[in-house]
């Protein structure tokens, strides 16, 4: 895929075309935010806001393989716009370098691919990258990456920051004057600094730094960060597709519908956007409970911290609401037969057209009870005995899990021709000697999605001669509103029955030493489900404490599996967290998702809990974030709860006062 096709599926609203623009570009964009503002924090904020600024300007993009260009001048206006509301004098008349003096900015006979004699080792550039960027004014700083790093041009640099060509001509010449001055008082300093002049020797280094940060796994986890706020779902390291690119735009979608937004290229554009702006969890809650007809479903949400959610009305599914709700129009007749002859999961991928040859066949394969009018009108047969079929019927079926629809001419569906002709669809099906059913047993919706439990059975008549007995599965499927407001299947799963409390309690629980201990035997494997496929390199190292990290009187497994740079200059450790909960006579293992990374983590002599330590080797300054479990997911405070100067009197008291983390080998 490149940029013009990713462009196309974006505004069409397709989530693979915001996944590859997002995986495209978020490292070099997020290295220049950290540039422009010189805060982790503030250079995410910024990222964010810029990606859904370009998602919802997509259609005003007239280049679409310029789009990191673009974006690249969305994130430093977006930078701009975030230092001034910091310092209002930035950016203004009073900070103009020389708005009066004529002149053209020369780049003189520098040349830019610069490669000194002897490489500088990380740490080397790391601080000579500090050291330069430091003697530029915001100003300079903004109009240089911008000018030489992103090749964008004076008259747009001039545009987004809302001053005269001249102005960041004159930026651009000071800034190269002060890098000078820095060059030389560092060379005094003993500083190596070869034979290249300093403006091409920085953008060398700049270069150097953001290839090296961007191997590195916390590169990977910031991205994973920002990508759940923006699509509700991680970046896997390797560059597999987010999976829920669009699936918030379904709220957005049926809202904008109703108001008639949907009937522009633009309106499509602007419900992404909303869509991509939700940062809150799945919205149908309690539901999922409901196991059988008599069960009342649970209204609640949980609310995100900080913020007033308001709970969603939980409606029954009656019979006359079908066709009005589940796309294609089905009715609920309609709806188990899909249920029972349509897919068995929805792929996390996507369907591919062997995938809808299947179904086809299952679909056509089905037969109507005696009596019965079948699902999908049959017209006969053709002269070499071809069934031929309502393509409408068809397509209503295929609407109700996917947007796929069969098209006048041939359609080739893997191995499987299917000819349609107005209203026919010509295919010879061939036998699946197989026989399903559905029955629906309970359904509920809000706004925001569909739960359906039914009871799904299957045969296959062949082998039932020889014994092999009917399966019969308790199922659920997820459905939720498309941009019409329909709502469409998007998940498919078996229900595993719960245990009643006199069946736990007749079985032999196992200790929280013996879960501990199988988790920990399964890190040491690498088993899935236990690895750390978000990071790498890993080191081989994995150590392990026990700590209470929601005060609930059951510690939790905190594990680490340490990683490094690959130079060894950087140890971190990415944490995982398990858990463990009363089952009959016992415990069994919980799940806490979520990763955190750090690379000193403190334990509070109060019991309060466990810290993560940041410290900038700029400033000397020392943050301490708060690690915790919030909604089941194990996080870091978004804010510091204590900082100090390293060596100063807090620092001292604080490391006196509470305990470094002492990590234990992961087999012993």
């Amino acid at each position: 895929m490149n940029f013009t096709e990713a462009v196309r599926l974006a505004k069409a609203g397709e989530e693979r075309g915001f996944t590859f623009l997002y995986q495209e570009t978020f490292k070099s964009k997020y290295y220049l935010a950290l540039q422009y503002m010189k805060n982790e924090d503030a250079a995410q904020d910024v990222l964010q806001d810029a990606y859904m600024k370009a998602f919802s300007k997509l259609d005003t993009l007239e280049n679409p393989e310029a789009f990191s260009g673009w974006l690249g001048v969305i994130v430093a206006n977006t930078a701009k716009n975030a230092l001034v509301k910091k310092n209002p004098v930035l950016f203004s008349d009073i900070a103009v370098d020389s708005e009066n003096e004529e002149f053209e900015y020369q780049i003189e006979d520098e040349s830019m691919e610069y490669q000194p004699e002897t490489a500088y080792t990380r740490q080397e550039t790391q601080q000579l990258v500090r050291e330069l960027m430091d003697t530029l004014s915001e100003e300079q700083r903004l109009c240089i990456l911008m000018f030489h790093i992103e090749g964008i041009s004076i008259k747009e640099i001039a545009s987004a920051l809302d001053c005269s060509e001249n102005t960041v001509k004159s930026r651009l010449k000071y800034g190269r004057d002060n890098l000078k001055i820095k060059a030389e008082g560092l060379q005094k300093k003993g500083y190596k600094l070869y034979t290249a002049a300093p403006l091409p020797l920085l953008l060398y280094l700049l270069r150097t730094e953001c290839a090296s940060l961007s191997a590195d796994a916390s590169f990977a986890a910031v991205g994973n960060q920002i990508a759940k706020k923006l699509f509700h779902s991680p970046v896997v390291a390797n560059g597999s597709d987010l999976s829920a690119g669009t699936k918030h735009v379904a709220k957005a979608g049926s809202q904008a519908t109703k108001s008639g937004l949907l009937h522009t290229a633009a309106g499509k554009i602007a419900v992404v956007a909303v869509g991509l702006c939700i940062t809150g969890g799945a919205m149908f809650y309690g539901v999922s409970q409901m196991q059988s007809k008599d069960q009342t479903p649970q209204k609640e949400v949980p609310k995100k911290q900080g913020t007033a959610v308001e709970t969603p009305t939980v409606k029954e599914l009656q019979d006359a609401d079908y066709t009005k709700l589940i796309a294609g129009n089905l009715t609920k007749e309609e709806l188990q037969f899909v249920l029972a002859y349509g897919p068995d999961e929805i792929p996390k991928q996507g369907f591919q057209d062997s995938d809808y040859g299947e179904i086809l066949n299952s679909l056509c394969n089905a037969r109507a009870e005696d009596g019965a009018e079948p699902f999908i009108k049959e017209y006969g047969h053709t002269t070499d005995w071809k069934m031929q079929y309502s393509a409408e019927d068809l397509n209503r079926m295929f609407l109700s899990f996917t947007d796929y629809q069969l098209k006048e001419g041939d359609n080739t569906l893997g191995s499987r021709d299917v000819s349609v002709s107005g209203d026919i669809v010509t295919y010879g099906p061939t036998s699946t000697g197989a026989v399903a059913g559905a029955e629906i047993t309970s359904a509920a919706y809000t706004e925001e999605e569909m739960e359906i439990y039914y009871t799904y059975s299957f045969i296959n008549t062949g082998m039932a001669e020889s014994g092999i007995p009917e399966k019969v599965v308790e199922k659920r499927a997820v459905l939720k509103p498309d941009e019409t407001g329909m709502y469409q299947i998007v998940k498919i799963e078996e229900v595993q029955e719960e245990q009643s409390e006199e069946e736990e309690s007749t079985e032999q629980g196992q200790t929280i030493e013996e879960i501990y201990a199988e988790v920990r035997q399964a890190v040491a494997n690498g088993e899935p489900g236990y690895d750390f496929p978000n990071v790498a390199p890993l080191t081989g190292q994995y150590g392990y404490f026990l700590y209470d990290l929601d005060g609930d009187g059951i510690e939790e497994l905190i594990v680490g599996a340490e990683f490094t740079d690959g130079n060894g200059t950087i140890n971190v450790r990415a944490c995982h967290a398990y858990s463990c909960e009363k089952s009959g006579n016992g415990y069994k293992l919980k799940t806490i998702d979520g990763e955190v990374y750090a690379p000193t983590l403190w334990l509070m002599a109060d019991g309060s809990g466990i810290y993560r330590q940041d410290f900038s080797r700029g400033t000397g300054q020392i943050s301490m974030y708060k690690i915790m479990i919030q909604n089941g997911e194990l996080i870091t405070a978004e804010t510091p709860e204590y900082q100090f100067t390293m060596g100063d009197d807090a620092n001292t008291t604080f490391t006196n006062t509470n305990a470094l983390v002492q990590w234990i080998d992961i087999t012993n």
